[in-house]
């Protein structure tokens, strides 16, 4: 396998880290973030003042450590990543997985050290989210070989970010009924639907590689089911909620996770091919989890900072 200069000598090429960061994937990265302010835009409609500094300096914080863990799990992926025709570098033989598990050491180190000077809870959040992403992808555990192991670190992770993003704002967590909702709504959305949509496309090297998940023990028309019933079922137990709520301020998001799972639904009613159009259920869940930390995002922006 191809290396360099900087490999050799301990320290990966500027084109390495930039490889990593593909490998990390930037939406899933850009997701995390927009789980992060959304616990800070959460928490701020309920706090008299936050710490706008922190904040940015806990964020940047946040996205180094998922990006570690990220990574790392490309890292541990490879055979998999292979089977299943991934273009991502690691699979494609374009970054080290030696340089690449370098990189990530140093991301989490770098994490690690920036959030000491944030507090001992939010040290506490990032060795936490660190220890997550070993469990989910790490010898001896591979969580992420069985839907439950993905299902739970998925859950986690997601409410983990919320509290994280709230926390390094107000400095605590003043929990209402509104944030409660909408992080778990949108932590389920994430370890539910997320994780079944994504285990559409990779069926095959997931079998080959071993793993049991819902899909390789159960088949594609099973999951297809289970997609089209968690992406139905949600959002109507979740819009149901927030009619009840009488809370104006949830309706929008709660109007685009029905949607995005109405078109979830559709697109599984029936059998899938291997090859892209296993990817577009997923595709549609990323996408709706955008829009959902948009509606809540947007309109506290627009509180704070009015444009006139």
């Amino acid at each position: 396998m191809a290396t360099n200069i900087g490999s050799l000598t301990g320290f990966p090429s500027l084109r390495h880290i930039l490889l990593c960061l593909i490998e990390a994937r930037p939406s899933v990265l850009f997701n995390f973030l927009l789980r992060f302010l959304a616990g800070a835009s959460l928490s701020s409609a309920v706090a008299d003042e936050g710490d706008l500094g922190k904040t940015a300096w806990a964020a940047l914080t946040w996205t180094l450590a998922i990006f570690a863990v990220y990574v790392y799990n490309g890292v541990t992926d490879v055979h998999e990543d292979q089977l299943n025709g991934s273009r991502r570098p690691i699979a494609r033989g374009e970054l080290p997985p030696t340089v690449a598990a370098a990189v990530a050491a140093g991301a989490a180190t770098l994490a690690f050290v920036i959030s000491l000077a944030l507090g001992p809870v939010n040290v506490g959040m990032v060795v936490v989210l660190l220890a997550l992403g070993y469990l989910y992808s790490g010898p001896p555990f591979h969580l992420k070989r069985k839907t439950s192991g993905t299902v739970t670190i998925g859950l986690t992770a997601s409410v983990l970010t919320y509290y994280a993003g709230a926390h390094a704002y107000t400095g605590g967590i003043d929990v209402r009924t509104h944030l409660v909702v909408f992080v778990l709504a949108a932590s389920l959305w994430t370890g539910l639907v997320g994780t079944t949509t994504k285990d559409l496309p990779d069926m095959e090297g997931d079998a080959a590689a071993g793993r049991v998940t819902f899909a390789v023990v159960h088949g594609e028309r099973a999951l297809r089911l289970a997609i089209i019933g968690v992406s139905l079922a949600l959002p109507a137990v979740v819009t149901g909620i927030v009619l009840l709520m009488e809370d104006p301020s949830l309706r929008l998001p709660a109007a685009a996770m029905c949607l995005g799972g109405l078109i979830i639904a559709l697109l599984c009613r029936h059998p899938i091919p291997p090859g892209p159009l296993r990817r577009r259920p997923y595709a549609v869940f990323m996408i709706t989890l955008y829009v959902l930390h948009g509606c809540v995002i947007a309109p506290q922006v627009m509180r704070d900072w009015p444009l006139v």
